[in-house]
């Protein structure tokens, strides 16, 4: 099994597990102390419990019963509790995941590509390349940022004008963006207006904050408020709009007050690509090789790179995953046992009920419902587990699902049905059974 299942857990887990690993010293001492201690925990119960029988209550045919049903039903319920418990924390971060990749993040993610010009000569030639790009009709715009939603930005320290009209210092996030930037991204302006090539002097005097801003400066009317970068400067900028808020970092945080600096120097290209996909990013490739021959073409998608910073929280859900499955299946292997186990221990009962008129249905529902029992018996605690931790991980979020109490109502569907298939087929063998042939030696 380790063998088959090493490649795929490196390649879903990113690690670099080998098999070889397991030859070193410390891991097979620890394997040897697992052997010695489950086959002790395991064998000593049994043996305990074999070695207590007294000679004449067995031969009396009064001390033979097998096995403690209390400490039977517990272990069974414990393994269900688990199982119930991880496939609730699957499902729960399966929600979560799909919220976070379907939520409204005021902007526009979905076939934006993303490049980089990594030194001067190359975002000198920005113009060119962006005048061949828009040449394409699939191309829907193209613009440049210092940054882009989902990566970092810089914090400065400037003075900015307060609601009363005087200058006060401020740690302030801000990046830089040239005029199409809003539009590529579909970014609205909820007051003022986008910087513009229409406004010579944007480059030297504009800015543009988000509504998180306004609403930390509390001012009344952010259009015309002054920020200064140097404190020893006489130049300000001067606010032209206000930008509707978008996340632009994780939804693990708020949205944080921003502003944008209008500049024509960026790192960071993103193209809006309109019709079909992989024609569109051959035809970007060509571009990019006609006017950067020596560069190589490599690029990302905005909405992949936002979703890399949940990638924890994308890895724990398969693990979650693996591990519901692995114990769902430990869980019916032990109830399999058992079931068989009580089938044989009640034989003759059912044969008795069956000769006084009980039918097979109802020889199956008295078999099972004891498990069913089990079942709702571990999902208690189960239940009560993953409430809570799970509304631990949930408010890691600053944006997250409710709690959805669907999903434990369907845990508690599929592993019931799982007991049923799994137990009933013990069940109605038993209960099919000639009742003659069970009670012809009483």
């Amino acid at each position: 099994l380790l063998l088959l299942l090493v490649p795929l857990l490196n390649n879903q887990l990113q690690t670099n597990l080998n098999i070889s690993n397991l030859l070193a010293p410390g891991v097979l001492l620890a394997i040897g102390a697992m052997f010695l201690i489950t086959g002790v925990l395991s064998g000593s119960y049994p043996a305990f419990y074999l070695s207590a029988f007294k000679p004449i209550a067995v031969l009396k045919g009064k001390g033979g019963r097998a096995g403690n049903k209390v400490l039977r039903s517990i272990l069974v319920g414990i393994q269900f509790a688990i199982s119930i418990f991880m496939l609730v924390g699957t499902l729960i971060i399966y929600d979560q995941m799909q919220y976070l990749r379907h939520k409204d993040l005021g902007f526009d993610k979905d076939q934006v590509l993303r490049m980089v010009l990594d030194n001067d000569a190359a975002r000198e030639k920005w113009p060119v390349l962006k005048n061949k790009l828009l040449e394409n009709p699939n191309i829907r715009g193209a613009t440049t940022s210092t940054t882009s939603p989902g990566r970092g930005f810089g914090k400065n320290v400037m003075s900015v004008e307060t609601n009363d009209g005087t200058m006060e210092q401020y740690g302030v996030d801000s990046y830089g963006i040239d005029y199409d930037y809003l539009p590529v991204l579909g970014i609205d302006v909820s007051a003022g207006r986008n910087i513009s090539s229409k406004y010579p002097t944007d480059t030297a005097s504009a800015v543009l904050i988000n509504e998180a801003m306004v609403s930390r400066m509390g001012w009344s009317d952010p259009i015309g408020k002054k920020f200064q970068f140097d404190r020893d400067s006489t130049k300000f900028h001067k606010v032209v709009g206000v930008v509707k808020d978008f996340h632009q970092r994780s939804l693990y945080d708020p949205i944080e007050a921003l502003l944008f600096i209008p500049s024509l120097n960026n790192s960071n290209v993103l193209v809006k690509i309109g019709g079909d996909l992989n024609a569109s990013i051959r035809s970007i490739e060509s571009i990019w090789n006609d006017v950067f021959p020596n560069m190589p073409f490599e690029y990302s998608f905005l909405d992949e790179d936002f979703m890399e910073q949940y990638e924890t929280d994308q890895l724990r859900g398969r693990l979650f995953l693996g591990f519901s499955v692995m114990m769902i299946f430990i869980a019916c292997l032990g109830l399999l046992g058992l079931a068989s186990f009580i089938a044989e221990q009640r034989t003759k009962e059912i044969s008795i009920r069956k000769v006084l008129g009980a039918n097979v249905s109802g020889l199956v529902t008295l078999l099972v419902k004891d498990f069913i029992i089990l079942v709702a018996l571990g999902a208690l605690p189960a239940f009560g587990f993953a409430y809570y931790f799970m509304g631990e991980w949930l408010d890691t979020f600053e944006y997250h699902v409710e709690m959805n109490y669907v999903l434990y109502l369907l845990v508690l569907t599929i592993i019931s049905a799982i007991t049923v298939i799994t137990t009933g087929y013990h069940a109605l063998r038993a209960a099919s059974s000639n009742p003659a042939e069970n009670l012809k030696y009483e």
